[in-house]
């Protein structure tokens, strides 16, 4: 009798490890999993942030080259005047 309590408390004591080691799997896949769609998740808000900026980039640029040529068709009028005043000096 004592012996087969001996080996049923030997047998709980597997069983109850085994228990644990899966519970720590499981455990280690929820937080593996978690940590995936966390990941996922700051790689597409960083995605869309970047994207933000270069299109903010984008319209700045564009603004910057529209007022360039401006600035170089102002530019060539005033050189045409003065090459205009020299001949006609």
């Amino acid at each position: 009798m004592k012996e087969a309590a001996e080996r049923e408390r030997e047998r709980i004591i597997r069983e109850a490890r085994r228990d644990v080691l899966e519970l720590q799997d499981g455990l280690r896949r929820d937080a593996e999993d978690r940590a995936a769609a966390i990941l996922k998740q700051a790689e597409e808000a960083i995605a869309m942030e970047r994207e933000a900026i270069l299109a903010k980039g984008r319209r700045e640029a564009e603004a910057l080259r529209a007022a360039g040529m401006a600035n170089v068709e102002k530019a060539v009028e005033l050189v045409a005047q003065k090459f205009q005043g020299a001949l006609d000096a």
